[in-house]
Order: C-alpha cells, then structure tokens, then sequence
C-alpha cells in the first residue's frame, strides 16, 4: 500500500484521537513544551471537518491564538491576518492553505508530499521569520509574536515527535500541494506551508477530508514525486536532530526575556535564521511583558 493508502487507512481511525495522539507522542519523546500545552489544547478543541467537507472549515495559526484565554482584544480583531502564517482551509466550494483559497471547479489535482521532506527546521525558521509581517503595531503584539512563535513550534514538534515515536514520516504522504487553473489557464500550484503540513500529520481526518472533497468531485489524488527514502539509521538520525532544535527553540520562546545567548543548533539545515527568529520573537525593542500577560498598551517593534 502506498503513502496514500497509508493516509487514508490511518486517518480513518484517527479522527479527533489523533490530535491527541500528537500531543502524546511530544510527551513521550520527553521534550519540555508544558508552556506550549495551550496550542494542543486549542488544536484538540477544534472539531475536525466531516468526510468529506459539507461546510466552510479553517484551522490556522489565528484560530489557535483566538483560543488563548488572555489573547487581547486588540489582537482578536486581526486574527484573520495570521492565515498567511499557517492554515488550512477546506470546504465544498474551496479550498487551500495559508490564507490562499482555491475554488474547487479551478483544481486540476491534489497532490500528496512526502510530510519527512517537508517539515524541516529550514521551512519552521521562514514561518517564524514571517510573524512579524503579520501583526501591525497594536496593544499585546510583542506577546501575541511569542505565543504565535509557541503555537507554531508546538504543533511541529508534536508531528515531528510522531515520527519519532510512532511511525516514519517518510512513509507518511499528506495532501499538501494543490494544482489548479490560474488566469489565461494556466497551471499553478500552490504549497502547504510547514504549520498546514504539522497539522495534517498530527490530525489525520482533516487530510482525509481533503482527499474525500477531491474525489467526490472527480478531481485525482496523487503523489507529487516519488520519495526518496533515506536509510533507517540516517532518517533517525535526521529526526532527532530536526525534534531537538525544535525543542529548544520552543523553551527560548517560552523563556521571560529569552535568557542569556542563545546554543547553536546542529540540525542538517541551516540554523541561523532560527537563532535570530528567536531572538527577535522575545527581545524586542519594547516594554517588556511577563511571558502569560498581554501587552497593556502600544508597543510597536520596528518593523525588518
């Protein structure tokens, strides 16, 4: 049975205990992501769409941080800016990923990608770097960047942490490329980023529902390559390497003040745009918040 096969075999047992499952798996792997329990949290309490999609359904970066009991109300209002961070989107009529939505009658095919290939520390250091984009100077926004830079390398960590305890992410294939008609007709093709891909590994039925929505409309459903699968002992390797930079940067990012200079990161992509990412994510240039309480007024950081 090919990685799709796998998908849908697996997901179909999955539903919301997959979620959970994650967050397990992060357990077990012995990281330290306690500050980051809020996203699983926020990410369990979100019902997965049906199979397949009947209604309107989004799962982002926004929604995770909208669950956050002390997300301030200055930052609830531009929840929707965070899409272009991390999301999925799915429904009858559309669907899409990263605040980008495809009409269904404009998609050519759906891709799957090889979830090891594309859940890098390289593709998490681009979405962190992106956050500030994001958020235009409001009240809370230098804590609303931390608890998002949380939220993204919690749900990354979880699926990472999944393939390290549970299964091989090189033999897991998830729907994560979208071939559509683009103006004139021509053939595009738009890309999950690293938080969509996390977030169809951790939860098994949102990708499901994506596979059903296309097929049900006669759109096929195939892999986007052919996966080139390491050996055993360098995937391990490659794994643990990509779940421990992770892992640190999530407790730099739950650090007051992001203590002393950060460690370098061994990890078989480039680190230092992580390293930076962090840095800037908890010393900026603004009055300084205790790391669980909001900004209480304006404090824009210079924009890069």
């Amino acid at each position: 049975m090919g990685g799709l096969g796998r998908l849908i075999g697996v997901a179909a047992e999955r539903g919301e205990a997959g979620l959970q499952a994650g967050w397990q798996a992060a357990l077990r792997g012995g990281r330290s992501v306690a500050g980051g329990r809020w996203a699983l949290t926020a990410l369990t309490s979100v019902a997965p769409p049906p199979v397949p999609a009947t209604e309107p359904w989004k799962l982002s970066v926004g929604t995770l941080l909208g669950r956050h009991p002390r997300t301030p109300a200055a930052v609830h209002k531009l929840l929707g800016l965070l899409d272009g961070v991390g999301a999925v989107h799915l429904g009858p009529v559309k669907t899409g990923f990263d605040g980008e939505e495809i009409e269904w009658d404009k998609v050519v095919e759906v891709q799957t990608r090889n979830a090891f290939e594309v859940l890098t520390t390289t593709a998490l250091e681009q979405e962190v770097d992106k956050v500030r984009e994001f958020l235009p100077p409001v009240p809370g926004r230098k804590w609303a960047v931390t608890k998002i830079g949380e939220a993204l390398a919690t749900v990354v960590l979880a699926a990472l942490e999944r393939g390290s305890v549970e299964q091989r992410l090189d033999e897991l294939a998830v729907p994560a490329r979208i071939v559509y008609r683009g103006l004139l007709g021509r053939q595009r093709t738009l890309d999950a980023g690293c938080f969509a891909v996390a977030t169809l590994v951790v939860s098994g039925q949102v990708g499901e529902s994506l596979i059903a929505t296309a097929r049900r409309r006669g759109i096929p459903v195939r892999p986007a390559e052919e996966p080139v699968k390491p050996a055993r002992a360098a995937h391990v390797a490659t794994l643990r390497e990509r779940t421990d930079a992770v892992a640190r940067l999530l407790n730099r990012i739950e650090q007051p003040g992001g203590g002393a200079e950060p460690d370098s990161i061994e990890a078989p992509e480039p680190a230092n745009a992580l390293e930076a990412s962090k840095v800037s994510l908890v010393k900026a240039p603004d009055t300084p918040d205790t790391p669980d309480t909001p900004a209480g007024g304006p404090a824009p950081a210079p924009e890069r």
